[in-house]
């Protein structure tokens, strides 16, 4: 079985962290605010459950039993659901939607956002290799929580019932934790699509006339939604547990033995789509006959620079004597070579994806470094299907756009409270904490113009990140805010 098949291959985990962001001119949002004071108590309105609302109990069965309840929604509605997506709260197809989302489906969709626990059950231990688990849940999910729930909430903001509307993205967001807490980082993206989803709703939300002040819901919000220091724990460690020998190296093997091990590498490499698969190579072919053959070359030259560099690099690697090296086959020493190799990448980027931003920066840098440097060795083709920093940019844009939220509803309390006059700077706002940019840790940019005025997040350091990369270009953050 191929890897694109039971996972989501690189180009499609790329756009899932970018969604419709990546974009090669990011839009400004355009948002139409009102003065509205932060009732008491401060946190009237929540977007999460609270501790004491939880009740026991998994929300799995409960989200999975969805898709067989409403069989003429699925074969009708379902593929249409991204047609609600963009369409204006006015348009006349509002009122005969029926709330595009069955009702049956948001009231077991709030059910399981109620739920203390998701118990997934994935064989994540028991299977020979976790990247043979299948996924189809995941992705499934992601349309009914995302463009479903989605077009259910743009239902009610069509109709001024913002309770509604609100409890909607509650909904959402809650669920999306539940996605979150298996350590896949397929399932971090999902979650994270799911998040962005119900934030760009509240964007709607904000915009409404009479919306309440979400300041303290939106502070409430855990710093994070998804399970990313989970994910990177596990992950770092699914190529020891899809390729068992690459823990114990150091046993002793004859020549057939190292062989077999590294037809072995061959496959876990073509289940990765690290390299084609093709027509299985000889029983007695060495590594580079086999990765000559998974490359389709007609020169060997190119491919025996593995070997070459595995010979020139494993003393120091390995911390051994050159002589010892020289002594061993061209299987042993590329085993050797990819394993550790690939081990420190791995690790690396596991510690790398929960740093903060200021120290994760040149360790990113450092692992892209490290993995276009093996792949030009091993001959790679494609996407990487796991770009760490594609994965950290995302992660933290959820907390960039949650902060840059907080600021415009600071900005309405100020207006509410200072005969509608919007602050000239963000320092004439008292008695409100004003975040940083959790990306930066740089104060958002604020520009008044009248009655209207431009927040503005900071750019991402130019010195270690590609400024024109669709990554980059998907976190860009800028509101267009007018006063009604």
């Amino acid at each position: 079985m191929r890897f694109s098949q039971i996972f989501i291959p690189g180009l499609m985990l790329l756009l899932l962290l970018a969604g419709p962001l990546a974009a090669a001119e990011p839009k400004p949002i355009e948002m139409v605010i009102e003065p509205r004071a932060i009732e008491s108590p401060i946190l009237k309105y929540r977007l999460l459950p609270t501790e004491s609302e939880l009740k026991p109990g998994n929300a799995v069965p409960i989200l999975l039993r969805m898709p067989w309840e409403q069989t003429p929604f699925m074969t009708k509605i379902y593929p249409t659901l991204h047609e609600w997506d963009e369409r204006p709260l006015t348009a006349p197809e509002w009122a005969t939607s029926n709330g595009v989302l069955p009702e049956i489906f948001y009231s077991e969709m709030k059910r399981a956002a109620f739920r203390r626990d998701a118990q997934w059950e994935y064989p994540i231990y028991e299977d020979p290799s976790p990247y043979m688990i299948l996924l189809p849940d995941v992705q499934g999910l992601r349309h009914f929580l995302g463009r479903g729930l989605a077009a259910r909430i743009r239902y009610h903001l069509s109709r001024g019932e913002l309770d509604q509307a609100r409890e909607g993205i509650l909904v959402g967001l809650a669920n999306s934790r539940h996605l979150a807490h298996t350590p896949f980082y397929v399932n971090q993206g999902v979650a994270m699509a799911i998040q962005r989803t119900m934030l760009e709703r509240t964007d709607e939300l904000i915009s409404q006339p009479n919306s309440p002040n979400l300041y303290w819901a939106l502070s409430a919000l855990p710093v994070s939604l998804i399970e990313l220091d989970r994910a990177a724990s596990l992950e770092g460690g699914i190529f020891t547990m899809t390729f068992p020998g690459a823990s114990d190296l150091d046993h002793p093997r004859d020549t057939k033995e190292w062989s077999k091990m590294a037809r072995q590498l061959i496959e876990v490499l073509e289940l990765l789509e690290e390299i084609p698969a093709v027509e299985k190579a000889k029983e007695d072919g060495s590594v580079v006959d086999q990765f000559l053959k998974s490359l389709n070359f007609g020169e060997k030259s190119r491919l025996s620079g593995l070997i070459k560099h595995a010979r020139a690099e494993l003393p120091e690697l390995l911390k051994i004597p050159p002589e010892k090296v020289v002594a061993m086959s061209d299987d042993e020493v590329g085993v050797r070579w990819y394993v550790h190799k690939r081990l420190a990448r791995d690790q690396l980027m596991s510690a790398a994806l929960v740093l903060p931003p200021r120290e994760a920066w040149p360790q990113l840098t450092r692992v892209q470094t490290e993995t276009k440097a093996m792949r030009e060795k091993t001959g790679a083709k494609g996407p990487y299907h796991m770009d760490p920093t594609a994965m950290f940019i995302a992660a933290w844009s959820q907390q960039r756009k949650v902060q840059a939220l907080r600021v415009i509803e600071a900005v309405r309390h100020h207006l509410a409270t200072h005969e509608g006059k919007l602050p000239k700077t963000l320092d004439e706002i008292q008695n409100l904490p004003i975040p940083l940019d959790p990306l930066t840790s740089q104060p958002f940019q604020w520009s008044v113009e009248g009655q209207s005025a431009v927040l503005k997040a900071p750019p991402l350091p130019a010195d270690l990140i590609e400024s024109d990369s669709a990554t980059v270009q998907g976190s860009v953050l800028e509101y267009r805010l007018r006063v009604k």
